[in-house]
Formats: structure tokens, sequence, C-alpha cells
């Protein structure tokens, strides 16, 4: 346990330490202002003995000019750097939760491995940061080149609220800094190298694809993929010599070990050449194999596993924030009252004390920090078979007639309106940066031009990519709009990063079910289908639609649950899901319920001719 009184440091609480470095030390701070207003952040601050070594200093102030620049939702945002008391500081977003090889450990312990899709989302959202600090321009518009150098699990932090975000650009480089690393010299951590890092020559962005790859093949197969003494490692690493991962896991999909490969190629030309490349193998990756990863999801499983830490983290969070409160307001008191100090404060229990930030393999901090997103879990798909006949006829129906004629509502029952989902509020457009960019996409939306708008809410977001929450919606009904108008294979394009922007789109998720449906592509459909009643569980059209998909496929119990619920719903195609149903019951040999749902379809819409003719097959006359 360590302890800590609540210090200023300019503007700035400093609450509790959280990590000590060889070079620097972390705290856990509050920013403070007027009329109580105060943000939760880190700070990282230079140790004070090293305030003279010159070289370090250098490397600290090329980390923070270096990583001012990165404005991503990837990249730790930074937040002002400074020089008080003979000591530099980096002032930094806050972010509650841990890094990835906490969390691969914990996950070990627990016997709970994160699950493939989450894996391959996780080294998405890498791959999206790092694509975006490669290709980042100075402000003449010239190529920075920068590369990471270190990215490993500890330099991975994933928040509770299930954002993934890389940290710790002390060694990055630009091409444009004066202090560049001697050729021959090794920085970053052994195991997660490319080779030519670990050879000491020169390297560019290709080497940070390759550590992508590593931390890939960790998460997907549970072990790590070079051990043992330095040494060793470092011999692996230069020949690239390890476990096949279909060895070290078997049953890893044939995409995601193509992509595993590419990522690990020795010779720098046989690899991905940019990290956008590898993201887009994962996300096709990640369609082919029907797996629709959430950061909902993500943070519902760590918070599984973290439970405790979380419980511990809040109430100390609660004790040294009402601590800082008070050494703010001490400070402003009056003078006679200055020599009262705070009282001493422990932190909550910790996995094991705080230990130096060497450039060393194994975790050194709980990773602590702060961020927010939002989505929704998906569910697993069920694998199915298709069937011809007469459920063909219930296709024709689902797809084609439902909700096309306007039945009278069954006697007694109570005619529900068709759920609405709610747009989320959008931030007005004067106070949007690029305000008048976002006016043209709304209006360009509200005139159908859904291309157009499109395009104007991609050039918002590459612009300011923390905008993404607020034009979400609205550059998802673009989306949308936009894929009416393809054919299948690009509707489908459009309507996957339609759900990525806003996973609240119930609109994308169906239009991706009915096109699934459309392709007989049933396992997809299924997932999308399931998606909209997760997010919206009184969508009749979704629910009707998961009937006549377990139907063709012969899974008759599960169709009688789908169109039961439909019915209970009673939309305005009310006698269709009663004849849907009445098909299924006789299926399961429940022939008086069938028989009882088309009289009652019957009495809805007496033109239904469908309803009447299989009604008289079930019924036939008596003989006199």
């Amino acid at each position: 346990m360590t302890s800590i009184q609540p210090k200023r440091l300019g503007k700035y609480i400093l609450l509790d330490k959280l990590a000590v470095g060889g070079m620097a030390e972390l705290y856990r701070a509050l920013i403070t202002g007027v009329q109580g207003f105060e943000k939760l952040i880190a700070i990282k601050k230079i140790l004070p003995h090293l305030a003279t070594e010159e070289e370090l200093i250098t490397s600290f102030i090329d980390e923070a000019k270096l990583a001012a620049l990165l404005h991503h939702q990837n990249i730790v945002q930074i937040y002002d750097f400074g020089s008080l008391d003979d000591s530099y500081f980096i002032a930094m977003e806050y972010l509650f939760g841990k890094d990835c090889r906490i969390i691969t450990n914990r996950a070990k312990e627990k016997n709970q491995p994160i699950e493939l899709e989450y894996a391959l989302f996780i080294v998405s959202r890498i791959c999206a940061g790092l694509d975006y600090a490669h290709n980042l321009k100075d402000f003449q518009g010239k190529p920075l080149n920068i590369i990471h150098r270190d990215i490993s699990p500890q330099n991975i932090l994933i928040t509770f609220e299930g954002d993934v975000k890389i940290v710790d650009f002390g060694i990055a480089k630009a091409a444009s800094q004066n202090t560049m690393t001697q050729m021959g010299m090794i920085k970053g951590k052994v195991a997660y190298m490319s080779p030519e890092q670990a050879a000491g020559k020169k390297i560019d962005n290709r080497s940070d694809i390759f550590s992508c790859g590593i931390i890939l093949y960790e998460l997907v197969t549970g072990n790590r993929m070079c051990s043992g003494d330095t040494l060793h490692i470092l011999s692996n690493v230069r020949n690239v010599e390890f476990t096949k991962p279909e060895e070290a896991q078997k049953g890893l999909p044939d995409k995601l070990l193509r992509i595993i490969y590419k990522a690990l190629e020795k010779d720098p030309e046989r690899r991905y050449q940019s990290c956008n490349d590898m993201l887009t193998d994962i996300e096709e990756c990640l369609y082919e194999n029907g797996m629709r990863p959430t950061v909902q999801g993500l943070a519902k499983y760590l918070r599984t596993l973290f439970s405790t830490e979380i419980k511990a983290e809040e109430e100390h969070m609660r004790k040294i924030s009402s601590l800082g409160l008070g050494e703010q307001q001490k400070e402003s008191a009056p003078a006679a009252a200055a020599d009262i100090s705070a009282p001493e404060i422990s932190s909550p229990p910790e996995e094991s004390p705080p230990a130096p930030l060497a450039d060393s393999d194994e975790p050194k901090t709980e990773g602590n920090y702060t961020a927010a997103t939002k989505a929704a879990k998906t569910k697993k798909t069920i694998v199915v078979t298709v069937m011809a006949g007469l459920f063909v006829l219930i296709g024709i129906i689902a797809v084609m007639n439902r909700g096309k004629e306007s039945h009278p509502p069954v006697e007694g029952a109570i005619v529900k309106k068709q759920p609405v989902t709610q747009a989320k509020t959008i931030v007005a457009a004067k106070k949007l940066p690029g305000g008048e960019m976002y006016k043209k996409a709304m209006a360009a939306l509200k005139a159908k031009r859904y291309a157009d708008a499109a395009s104007l809410f991609e050039k918002i977001l590459r612009r300011n990519p923390s905008l993404q929450d607020n034009i979400a919606s609205p550059f998802s009904k673009a989306l949308v709009g936009e894929a009416g108008k393809k054919s299948i294979k690009a509707a489908i394009v459009l309507l996957n990063r339609a759900a990525g922007i806003d996973p609240n789109s119930t609109k994308a998720y169906f239009q991706l079910g009915m096109l699934f449906m459309k392709q007989k592509n049933y396992p997809q459909a299924i997932v999308s289908f399931k998606k909209v009643i997760n997010l919206d569980p009184k969508s009749s059209d979704a629910l009707f639609d998961l009937g006549f998909i377990y139907a063709v496929t012969k899974d008759y119990a599960r169709a009688e649950g789908m169109y039961a619920q439909v019915v209970k719903l009673a939309p305005k195609y009310l006698d269709e899901a009663l004849y849907n149903l009445a098909l299924v019951q006789n299926k399961l040999g429940k022939r008086k319920k069938c028989v009882a749902n088309l009289k009652r379809a019957a009495k809805i819409n007496p033109k239904n001719k469908l309803v009447r003719k299989y009604l008289k097959e079930m019924q036939p006359p008596r003989r006199p």
C-alpha cells in the first residue's frame, strides 16, 4: 500500500502516486478551476534526482511535444506540458482500467480467456491508433513519420468502459526530432520487437506492425510468443522463431492465421505495409466469421474479471477526491489556517507494490487510467441449414407481403405501435468545430443525398475523431441510406460501417439481417436480428424474421417462440404471424393450437387466402 498527502503542482492537485519508473513517476491528480470546476487527470513527472540530466530532460520534452500532436480515440490524450520547481511534467488523460498484460494474467487465473472476437477487436483498435500516428503530418503538411517502437501489452490500456488506448510514446520518434537513437542501440521490450529492431537496424512503421502481430498472436493463443531469458528471446525475435499459432490454439480461422503470419513476416517488404491494411483484414475476418464485438461487451468482460478491484478503486477515489477538494479549500483559506495539514490516506489493495517502470517484459503498474464509449454486446450465432417446400411460402410472406395491408385488430387485443428508436441528442452545429460542414451534412441527410452526407460526416471525423459520439446517429443514418442504393456486397460493407459508428442503430442491424437473408446466409442474419432485439426487445419485424429463419432451418421450437412473441406484440400483420405460428406448431405435432391460431388469423383478416386454404386442409369437411 502507498500513502500520500495531496499536494499542489501549479493548477493541479496531486492525489496519489500510481507508479514509479526509471525516469518518471505517475500521479493521479485533479485540475481545478472557478465555480467548482474539476477534472481527474494523470500527471507524469520527471524524478527529482534526474532534473539535471540533460539527455533525459530532452527525451522527456520530445515525448511531450510528440504526444501533444496526437488526437485520436485510441491514443491517450495529452492536455498540458510544463515545468515547476525545476521539474518537468506532462498532464494527460486519466484512464480507469488495466493494461493488456494484467488482463491476460487475470484471465488465466480465473480461467476466463478473452474471446476471439474481442482479441481481434483490441488489435483492430491498436491498428487504428497506430495508423493515425504513422500518417500524421505537421502544421506545414510534412509527414512526421512517427514510430511508437514500444508496442507491447503494458502499453495497451483497456478501460472498464471498453476503450482501447495506446500509451507511453516515451521512446517514440518522429523523423523531425533532433534527438536520434544511435544506430545499434536497442530500445523497447525485447519480446515485442521486430527482427530489425532487435538487430539494432533502422526501422519504420512496419516495425510497429510486427509488434501488433505479436500481441494478436498472444491474445488469440493465450500464450507468450517468445519466452525465456533475454538472450534466448532476442535470438527468437531476430530469427522469428515461435510455435505456430494453429498448434498453440486449435480451431483458429484460416483468415486469422493468414493475418498473423503476414504481420509476423521477417522481411518488412512481405509484411503489411500499413496498419490500415492489417485493420482491413481484421475487420473482414470478423465479418466472415459472424463476429460482432462491441465496446460494451468488452467492458462487461473486464468488469467481470476485476469486479473486486473496481469496487475498491471507486471507494478509494471517493476518499482521495474529497481530500483533493479539501486541499483546494485549504489553499484558498485565510493565512491563519494555512498550517492545517490534510490527513494521510492509503491507496486500495494492489496486486503488487508499485515497481519501477523499466524496459522489461513484466507489468509494472496497475494500469489505472479513464475514458468512455458505448455499444451493445453481441450474441453467439447458431449454425443452421436450409429447407425447401412449404416454408418458402412463409419466406414470401415474411419478406414481401408483411405489413403492406392494414388489417383490423383482433377483438380484445391491443394493437401496439411499432417501437421507434430514439435518435441520440446531437450537439448543435454552432458548438461543433467545423460547424458549417456539419450543417451541410445535416442538410444533405434531410434531402436524402446520403452519399454527400456520409462524405461530409467522414471529413468532420477526420478533422476531429473525438466528435464521433456527437455525430454517430446522423452519420449512421447517412450510411444506411446510401446502402439502399448499392449492390448487396457494397451495402453490407456500408451497413457494417454504420453499425460500427453507431452501435445503437437498429436500422443498420435490421437491414444487415435482411441482406443476409437474401443471401441465405442465415447464421449472419441471426446475429444481426438478435442485435436488433437486444436494442429493441419489441421489434416485431426482427422477431418475425428470426422465426422465419428458424422455420426454414427446421428449428421449429425456436421458430414457435419467435412467432409467439410477435403475436403478443400484435402488429398490423398479426394474421401473417398467426399463420406462420400455426405452420410450425403443426410441424411440432400441436394440431389443436395450429387450428386455433388459423381460426384467429382468419377472423382478423378474412381476405387472407393462404390462411383460409390451410385451415381448410387442417379441417376437412365431415362426411355425411
